[in-house]
């Protein structure tokens, strides 16, 4: 009885250390960088340009109208051309939330600039959807 129990343990602190693992996402290319930007709603017969700051860190993209509409920091996928002068860098980050909620941002960064757009999707159709653009935070504009 007593090995019983103490296999039955073994085996969920295995699954438990598992499982804690799998929640870790690995760095990504453009984690420790902020960028700056203006963030303009579309299809607005008068939009208004709000500041955001589009954060990279420890795999994950976060910025404030995406915690603002109740979603967390999320993954993000990049890629690099670096056949391209100067380099240029895409990424991705999709966070899904409750009722169907998803959230998606696609950029494109050259070199310390950032554009690209936001949709806000509810049962696959578009709620909100956003253009920005901006520059590295840290970094003088030419």
């Amino acid at each position: 009885m007593k090995k019983l129990v103490q296999v039955g343990i073994t085996l969920a602190l295995m699954v438990n250390v598992a499982f804690a693992q799998s929640k870790k996402v690995p760095p990504g290319p453009l984690d420790k960088k902020t960028y700056t930007c203006d963030v303009t709603e579309d299809g607005k017969k008068k939009p208004e340009t709000v500041k955001d700051d589009l954060k990279f860190a420890s795999g994950k993209f976060s910025c404030k109208l995406l915690l603002e509409e109740g979603f967390k920091a999320t993954p993000y996928e990049a890629t690099t051309d670096s056949t391209e002068k100067p380099y240029v860098t895409t990424f991705t980050a999709t966070a899904e939330g409750e009722k169907e909620m998803v959230y998606t941002w696609e950029g494109t960064i050259t070199e310390d600039g950032i554009e690209g757009t936001a949709t806000l999707t509810k049962k696959g159709k578009t709620k909100k959807s956003y253009t920005y653009t901006g520059t590295q935070k840290g970094k003088k504009t030419k």
